[in-house]
């Protein structure tokens, strides 16, 4: 089975989401699931469980217990019985800092506290995301640009002297997305001699300023993959474990599988892409929608608000004069992953409690099943996609190649197609030039072109960093 390279951030929610659900604190368990077959379903539908170190640093008045309160919160997770075969990231925090979210003191404090916490918690966190931070809105602790380098210097050399084992859970962050932060990041990998002392790397800046994509003839990723891959070329790896902080929608994953069997084809190298998001909450508990599969193949949303719910989903689902009632299909869709995964079936019943007015908790429990399944099962897709739209490529028909990328994107947005999706999609053959070539000066180039516009003026003293 192929397991979806999606990390769920926020995994402490969803612990919390089953976890109650079991012990029936807010009714309508049935003897659904054991904590085993919750772990084996956690365990093989997608890749990791992730969270924040940092996420609640702002403003305590004490932080004596907050390297131990960190821990429990893993243990206690652990303790569950759902995470056993499962990864246990933690991100470091530096997100809060790069958005101003910290003030310089906690800023300061963060970077101390999070090194001194690492070995505190490797028992139960699997992977820790070095402690890095580049430049936000608001941001407070940098003055210049060499304060940027100098901090994150200070930061990736603490990682780096760790011990083997636990530098070897550290995942390396290398930051592309501005003509400054290029070359401060690249000065820090190979001034330092940083890749190989790393299993695992990744890339941030995915989500910022997005509007820029338009313009730059590739896709994004590949600007910050092109060097990484270098490194392992040069240090004579087999693989490269590449992980993207966001990057989340189906469109994204289409590309990771390329890009994947690309490399593949390419180098003989074994790329191997993961991304993370929280959006499962935002969709699912706010936004209250579900992405559908109709039966020609197209992606749907479907609002499952409550004052929606008994309206028709006017899309092909289901055999003809089948009841397309919002709460029918809701019933087939957990229907299909409690099938899949050996759960018992419930029944959506109104989708909501009249009491609370809000989710049935055995609704809520299996729209979380449906939604990390669906990661997997378009992976599993987009998988299958790849290997043969790439032959097409390969041929040099890159106009078939270019059209059935399109087409597969249109079929992922619900049939639309935008300009942003036509210009992306087309970019994707011209990636993998990128891609096979690995021209370095090519990537500065259009980073210097496309993405100045994004840079951080502010910090800009007229040095360059080469003269540091």
């Amino acid at each position: 089975m192929t397991q979806s390279g999606y990390i769920l951030a926020g995994f402490e929610t969803l612990a919390t989401i089953f976890d109650n659900f079991m012990l029936g604190k807010r009714g309508r368990w049935n003897d659904n699931f054991t904590r085993k077959e919750v772990g084996k379903f956690l365990a093989q539908s997608i890749t990791g469980y992730l969270h924040s170190y940092g996420q609640n640093f702002h403003n305590k008045k004490k932080y004596e217990k907050y390297n131990a309160n960190e821990t429990g919160m893993y243990q206690k997770c652990r303790d569950m019985g759902f995470f056993d075969d499962c990864t246990l990231i933690a991100d470091s925090g530096g997100f809060q800092i790069s958005i101003g979210k910290l003030s310089r003191r906690e800023s300061e404090l963060l970077l101390k506290m999070y090194y001194e916490w690492i070995p505190e918690a490797a028992h139960v966190v699997d992977k820790f995301f070095i402690l890095d931070v580049p430049p936000g809105p608001g941001c407070e602790i940098f003055k210049n640009f060499y304060d940027v380098y100098k901090l994150n210097l200070e930061s990736y050399q603490k990682a780096k002297a760790l011990p083997d084992e636990l530098r070897k859970k550290m995942i390396y962050i290398h930051h592309f997305r501005t003509p400054k932060l290029w070359e401060i990041y690249t000065k820090i990998m190979r001034d330092y001699d940083m890749f190989d002392s790393f299993d695992y790397h990744g890339t941030g800046g995915i989500v910022a300023n997005m509007a820029s994509d338009m313009s730059i003839p590739c896709v994004i990723y590949v600007l910050p993959i092109i060097p990484l891959l270098n490194e392992a070329k040069r240090y004579g790896k087999k693989h490269l474990n590449f992980h993207i902080l966001g990057g989340a929608n189906f469109r994204d994953v289409l590309f990771y599988e390329m890009c994947q069997h690309a490399v593949k084809k390419m180098h003989g190298m074994d790329l191997n892409i993961t991304y993370d998001s929280s959006g499962l909450y935002k969709q699912v508990m706010n936004a209250r929608f579900l992405n559908v599969r109709d039966d020609e193949g197209y992606m749907r949303k479907m609002n499952v608000k409550s004052d929606n719910i008994g309206y028709r989903f006017n899309i092909p689902f289901g055999p003809p004069g089948s009841d397309r009632s919002i709460e029918s299909i809701y019933q087939v869709i957990v229907d299909h992953v409690a099938d899949k995964w050996g759960f018992k079936r419930i029944s959506t019943d109104g989708v909501y409690d009249p009491d609370t007015k809000t989710f049935h908790e055995d609704v809520k429990a299996y729209s979380v099943l449906y939604t990390l399944n669906l990661y997997q099962e378009i992976q599993a897709d987009m998988k299958v996609f790849a290997h043969e739209s790439y032959k097409l490529y390969e041929q040099g028909n890159v106009e078939a190649f270019n059209d059935s990328c399109l087409e597969m994107t249109r079929l992922l947005n619900q049939g639309k197609l935008t300009k942003k999706q036509k210009i992306k999609s087309s970019s994707i053959a011209k990636s993998l030039d990128m891609l096979k070539n690995l021209d370095e000066d090519y990537c500065q180039y259009l980073i210097t072109k496309h993405l100045a516009k994004d840079e951080f003026i502010n910090l800009d003293e007229k040095t360059r960093i080469l003269g540091f």
